[in-house]
């Protein structure tokens, strides 16, 4: 499980304009927490907050799979 390093701290208006430039450019909601280091809900969260519209990324973008 992915560690989150802003577990429980506010917001600040770095992460907000972030947030607002990575989604301008067509990131998918996976991508935009894993910079911010935020879980994917506390982004779509912010994001709906700052009325910014949210890309989900398509059924299994990002799925690695691991070989033994």
């Amino acid at each position: 499980m992915l560690a989150r390093a802003h577990h429980g701290q506010s917001w600040s208006a770095v992460e907000d304009e972030t947030v607002r430039c990575l989604f301008a450019d067509g990131a998918y909601l996976i991508d935009v927490a894993r910079q911010l280091g935020r879980s994917q809900e506390a982004v779509r969260t912010r994001a709906n907050i700052l009325h910014v519209p949210v890309r989900s990324a398509p059924r299994g973008y990002g799925f690695r799979i691991r070989l033994a």
